[in-house]
């Protein structure tokens, strides 16, 4: 009888183990099909998310990058450098910095510039999950009741990135919550599309230099 136990604990132990090691392997190699499934054709998916009850909702899209996590990151990470590619952002200027986290002056813009909205928002890196890197902003300051952004990038092999933005700005105007929700999602799914091109003018500088 104790041989017997001593034989089931042990099956029990190697299935447990191979469960782990399967999980651990999957997790390496990207993005599931399930989560790439009609995006390899370049589609860029677009959502609203809920936020809170009754109020303004997250705009969020989601595509694939024709480019390594590594610059793709380069450019996600470059605060300063959001002005010149992400749509509605006009000004993002850098107050202080350590690391990959940073208190940036951002201003933007909604429903075809007749918004103008400022704040100060704190960008920092948030805990990993899985292999998707993870940036967030959120404001500190400014005229807005709210203003979030939020960077998954995930890498699916050597050359290819998963992006997901998120944003979220409610600015503090008489407009309904779902006409602001709608330019949420309308400004996340530009910023991927632009966030592809920012990567195609790269590879073209970088291919011209060789």
């Amino acid at each position: 009888m104790t041989r017997s136990l001593s034989v089931l604990r042990l099956v029990v132990t190697c299935v447990a183990a191979l469960a782990i090691n399967h999980t651990a392997f999957a997790e390496a190699q990207g993005p599931t099909s399930e989560k790439l499934a009609g995006l390899e054709d370049g589609t860029i998916k677009s959502s609203t998310v809920a936020y809170k009850p009754d109020s303004v909702r997250w705009g969020r899209a989601i595509g694939i990058v024709d480019a390594p996590l590594a610059d793709v990151l380069a450019v996600v990470e470059n605060y300063a450098g959001y002005q010149t590619f992400m749509p509605h952002f006009k000004v993002s200027k850098v107050l202080s910095q350590r690391g990959t986290s940073a208190l940036v002056y951002m201003q933007a813009s909604l429903a075809r510039n007749t918004m103008n909205l400022w704040a100060q928002m704190k960008i920092s890196p948030k805990a990993s999950e899985g292999e998707t890197r993870i940036i967030e902003g959120k404001m500190v300051d400014g005229n807005m009741d709210a203003m979030i952004a939020r960077w998954e990038v995930t890498p699916i092999d050597a050359n290819r990135t998963l992006v997901a933005f998120q944003l979220l700005m409610d600015p503090k105007l008489p407009l309904p919550d779902s006409f602001v929700s709608s330019e949420n999602e309308i400004a996340t799914k530009k910023t991927i599309k632009a966030l592809r091109q920012v990567m195609v003018e790269r590879l073209k500088k970088t291919t011209a230099k060789r």
